[in-house]
């Protein structure tokens, strides 16, 4: 992944550090910016490019936070956040989505893109619980999400309408990250590729659309799963 965006990211950081004005009270908060501005610098200079924007967003939103409250003031031409483009199924959402969807927006602005019907039809052989359209609205309703949509017919069309900096692919999504970038290379889009390293729920949580529906099925039909 290119350190470039990070690069910026923390040049911002240290120029709003420059100008900051602070209440004597939040002292320890803006020290913990301070670090986590640190950290970026540490992560960048070792090429852990990933590692350095989830760190500058930390320092970013304590910043924010203490100007937001009154306590600090600072200036800071702000850099565009990347658009992070998150693409599945979302059928019947679950904590799972959730944390997918959180992580992604550690990175930037979430675009949420759901498999179309007919998609969902031809990988998974049936239709899914929930339509296209209601799908695409329960996601725009998740506060990580910035919007949603419906995508294309081909995966890669929906990526290359969207134009994101980085697509978030989740730990068991299919594609490959290197041959993604390949494809959407050759069709003329520069992306960063990046995968969630493991799948996160909540404890007691039941973080899979199938694990609902057989739930739904043991209580309302009797049917217990056969696992």
């Amino acid at each position: 992944m290119s350190c470039e965006r990070a690069r910026k990211y923390l040049e911002g950081l240290r120029g709003a550090l420059k100008s900051l004005n602070f209440s004597d009270d939040v002292e320890k908060v803006v020290d913990l910016a301070r670090r986590y501005v640190d950290d970026t610098e540490y992560y960048v200079n070792k090429g852990d490019c990933e590692t350095a924007l989830v760190t500058a967003s930390y320092a970013e939103g304590l910043l924010d936070a203490l100007r937001l409250i009154g306590k600090a003031n600072f200036q800071w031409k702000r850099e565009e956040r990347p658009k992070v483009l998150v693409g599945g199924t979302f059928d019947l959402l679950h904590p799972g989505h959730v944390e997918l969807l959180k992580e992604a927006s550690k990175y930037g602005d979430v675009i949420a893109v759901v498999a179309r019907d007919e998609n969902v039809r031809k990988i998974r052989g049936r239709d899914p619980v929930l339509p296209q359209e209601q799908r695409a609205y329960m996601l725009s309703s998740i506060k990580y999400v910035k919007e949603a949509m419906v995508g294309e017919e081909d995966p890669l069309e929906s990526i290359l309408k969207v134009k994101p900096d980085i697509v978030f692919l989740g730990p068991d999504q299919f594609w490959k990250e290197e041959e993604l970038k390949r494809r959407l290379r050759e069709r003329g889009l520069e992306v960063e590729v990046i995968r969630m390293k493991e799948k996160k729920c909540i404890p007691r949580g039941i973080c899979s659309s199938r694990k609902i529906v057989e739930r739904v099925l043991e209580l309302f039909c009797g049917k217990k799963s056969r696992e």
